[in-house]
């Protein structure tokens, strides 16, 4: 009879634990695809597969992200995903959201980015999956053809637009 009472208490806390998951932490399934790319590339590829480039607005989610990342296999490369400052030099905005990078607090910049190297660096990458700098953000060139980039499509339960 105890070991009933444990095993359902176990199942209840297990499924409850489940469900607080969900519902503040799946609003999109992250996937680094491994295709050489520009960020306008990227953007475009994103969206004919139903979602969008990666906005990564809190800690979870870049865990997420860096998930991701590993799944792809290739712990040297580097990723396109949703940051860009193209609208106004300085002004790191999401793509898909046009909400301002950082404006719920988060960002994981690698220190003394971004820094605009060469005055012509628009596009967040994030990239080396292991490492010092593992899942670290940077600004680039966004015509520079990278080794992939990050799609977030909704998850099916969730509203999220």
């Amino acid at each position: 009879m105890a070991a009933q009472l444990l095993l359902t208490a176990l199942c209840v806390a297990f499924v409850a634990l489940n469900g607080i998951e969900g519902a503040t932490d799946a609003k999109y399934k992250y996937v680094a695809i491994l295709q050489p790319s520009t960020f306008f590339e990227a953007w475009q590829d994103c969206n004919i597969k139903g979602g969008h480039l990666a906005s990564i607005e809190s800690p979870q989610e870049q865990a997420r992200v860096e998930k991701a990342m590993a799944k792809a296999r290739d712990p040297r490369a580097v990723f396109f995903f949703g940051g860009t400052d193209l609208g106004r030099k300085g002004r790191w905005m999401w793509i898909h959201s046009n909400k301002p990078i950082g404006n719920g607090g988060y960002t994981n910049f690698f220190p003394g980015q971004p820094d605009n190297g060469g005055g012509s660096q628009d596009c967040l990458t994030v990239g080396v999956a292991d490492g010092y700098n593992r899942g670290k953000w940077d600004d680039q060139n966004c015509l520079y053809r990278l080794d992939g980039y990050i799609c977030a499509f909704k998850s099916p339960s969730s509203s999220a637009s």
